[in-house]
């Protein structure tokens, strides 16, 4: 019950009882004064039949008796009247019921007039001759305290009316700080952080709003503290100074994690890039010249692949840099070669080159290698590129047959048949507690059966990529979710379930009214989904986010953020997405235990995402010394193949 209702119900049972008394205390004075003025009303006139009547007793002249006492008894103003004797006889006697119009008869029963008898003494001369005895009718006595009842309880109902809309207005100018105070704390719950600046003119309700805005600003520039902390961590641990690139750790981290992983890493390639003579470029123009020189390189390979959102761009050291390219073709990666060594050669003309050859790039497709692999040939493709000539570039096939090529217009023939068919089948892996080693969620992989192998599966880092690129990605999106929740109606999946989404899918027309429309129509599985998304695709489509957030949440969906802390994206944009779940990247994770940079920033990350009241899953739990790790972080769970494999 709200304070407000609490305090109209205090006022309104205070007047109740305050009429109720006064009520009471005038009904009863009411009463005692009608009561005596019944018994001076009863003496007068037993006074004056009796002095009248006392010549007329005396003659023993009945008939003028009874004519007095008649046109006495007739005026209605007695319910009794008697002539005795000295022996207590009646000579005359005159009763009427007890009626009283306009009164209700529960008001005559419950409050009852005591109508006193009066008498007065006849004498003739020295001598009595008898008594008259005269008891006054109450009638006019209980209308006169019916009107009084009603008067006094029509004026409380006024006064109360009017004492209850003031108290009404009151309460509300009173009580708008608290109003205003539970706004803000709704919002420091949704994760934003305002302040309020109106300040109210009681002093305890101005020191509860003084209060709730220092908390406010406290709880958001510890947030603030937080994030520009692990900011500056990432930036020192992972980031290179010079170009703003990842830098050599980071990039092994991401290689050795990705190819370890081929549900991640299925398909792509390694691009490395070498300027030329860049010590002798540093000895003629000196080092603030060349760390110039490599920042421009970099922001030049980066204009290339910017639109690739699962690029990773280090600078390795010196006159190195590396592009690893996840979901693309060989021909594809060929094609981006070519575009890279044209756009840092482009250099030339805009910087202190002394000659037109800038750089050589050399490169393999990733066809399962191991990470030392993959590096050992597109370093071998490089020396070749560097061979060739000036500006050149190679890129070398690991073998000659991989069985993996296949034209774009057979991927989209290959996806529809599966989507209208159902030619696809979904694993799960548990995602574990830290706390006590419970179920927290699945999530769910994806994977096409290959019409050319029947009992091989295409894994999802293989098809996705041709999945965005032709444009079905909303498609893929419709036929997952609607398998997973006839799923969880059939009881197949305990818990909750996390499902991929594709990034494109956010922009779809139409796609977010088909969820909820489906959505709606199963309530109970919705309120067990958790739609996922990678980072790049979440901090490029932060509004298009908010809005499936805003509409889909009051369904039970939550939603998570997967592969986070890969890109080098301020933090701050996570206030704004009201997420639920932080998956960080398993780059960060693998060798977690002989990393400390890397645990500090998995706090940081922990210490963040519980300011914003979002869990922290890690990723790619491959070791239980890694596994025990992150139960000291503040991790809340995690997930990999020491913790379950999928199934």
């Amino acid at each position: 019950m709200t304070l407000s209702r609490q305090l109209i119900m205090l006022v309104a049972t205070l007047v109740v009882l305050l009429f109720l008394g006064t009520l009471a205390i005038s009904v009863h004075n009411t009463r005692d004064y009608l009561e005596s003025q019944l018994g001076s009303h009863a003496q007068d006139a037993a006074t004056s039949l009796g002095l009248s009547a006392t010549s007329h007793v005396a003659k023993q002249d009945r008939a003028m008796v009874t004519s007095m006492v008649n046109a006495m008894f007739h005026r209605g103003d007695y319910l009794s009247i008697r002539f005795e004797d000295l022996q207590g006889q009646a000579l005359i006697e005159r009763v009427t019921d007890l009626r009283v119009e306009g009164v209700p008869d529960w008001f005559v029963r419950a409050l009852t007039l005591e109508a006193p008898q009066r008498s007065a003494t006849m004498m003739s001369g020295w001598r009595q001759v008898g008594r008259v005895l005269v008891v006054s009718h109450p009638g006019l006595a209980y209308r006169k305290l019916w009107q009084t009842a009603v008067q006094t309880t029509r004026l409380f109902l006024i006064g109360a009316l009017l004492v209850l809309l003031g108290g009404l207005v009151g309460l509300r100018i009173l009580l708008r700080p608290l109003k205003e105070v539970e706004w803000q704390a709704e919002a420091i719950c949704n994760r934003e952080f305002p302040v309020v600046e109106r300040q109210p003119f009681t002093l305890e309700f101005r020191r509860v709003v003084e209060a709730m805005n220092r908390l406010s600003s406290k709880v958001a520039r510890m947030l603030s503290d937080s994030e520009q902390m692990a900011g500056r961590l990432r930036q020192q641990a992972f980031q290179d100074p010079v170009t703003g690139l990842a830098n050599r750790r980071q990039f092994m981290d991401v290689l050795e994690h990705r190819v370890a992983e081929p549900d991640v890493f299925e398909s792509g390639g390694l691009l490395l890039l070498q300027l030329k003579d860049l010590k002798g470029f540093n000895q003629t123009h000196g080092y603030a010249e060349g760390d110039r020189l490599l920042a421009d390189a970099g922001k030049a390979i980066a204009s290339v692949v910017d639109d690739l959102p699962r690029a990773t761009l280090a600078h390795l050291s010196g006159a190195d840099f590396a592009i690893l390219l996840e979901g693309i073709g060989e021909h594809r990666l060929r094609d981006l070669a070519g575009m890279i060594v044209g756009a840092v050669g482009a250099l030339y003309g805009r910087s202190e080159i002394p000659s037109s050859d800038v750089a050589h790039v050399g490169g393999v497709p990733y066809e399962g290698q191991s990470a030392s692999d993959l590096l050992s040939q597109a370093d071998m493709a490089l020396r070749e590129a560097q061979r060739e000539g000036a500006n050149a570039w190679v890129v070398r096939r690991h073998r000659e047959d991989s069985g993996k090529a296949r034209s774009g217009s057979e991927w989209r023939g290959l996806i529809e048949r599966a989507i209208h068919g159902h030619h696809f089948s979904l694993l799960r892996q548990a995602v574990v507690s830290c706390k006590d080693g419970e179920l927290l969620h699945h999530e769910v992989f994806l994977r096409l059966r290959d019409p050319d192998k029947p009992d091989t599966d295409i894994a999802a880092a293989v098809f996705m990529p041709m999945v965005e690129s032709t444009g079905l990605g909303a498609l893929v999106d419709k036929a997952v979710v609607e398998t997973v929740l006839t799923a969880l109606e059939e009881g197949a999946y305990p818990g909750r379930v996390a499902v991929n989404l594709s990034v494109s899918s956010l922009q779809e027309h139409g796609l977010l009214d088909w969820f909820l429309d489906t959505l709606q129509q199963h309530r109970v599985a919705a309120g067990r989904l958790i739609l996922e998304l990678p980072e790049y695709g979440a901090s490029a489509n932060v509004e298009y986010l908010v809005g499936w957030i805003d509409r889909l949440s009051p369904l039970g969906v939550e939603f998570s953020l997967d592969h986070f802390g890969k890109g080098f994206s301020s933090f701050t944009y996570l206030r704004s997405i009201k997420a639920h779940y932080l998956k960080v990247d398993g780059s960060f994770v693998r060798n977690l235990d002989q990393q400390e940079d890397n645990q500090f920033f998995l706090r940081a990350i922990a210490d963040i995402g519980h300011g914003l009241d979002m869990q922290v899953i890690a990723e790619s739990v491959e070791a239980e010394s890694v596994w025990h790790t992150l139960q000291g972080l503040g991790v809340d769970g995690g997930r990999g193949f020491w913790l379950g494999r999928p199934e």
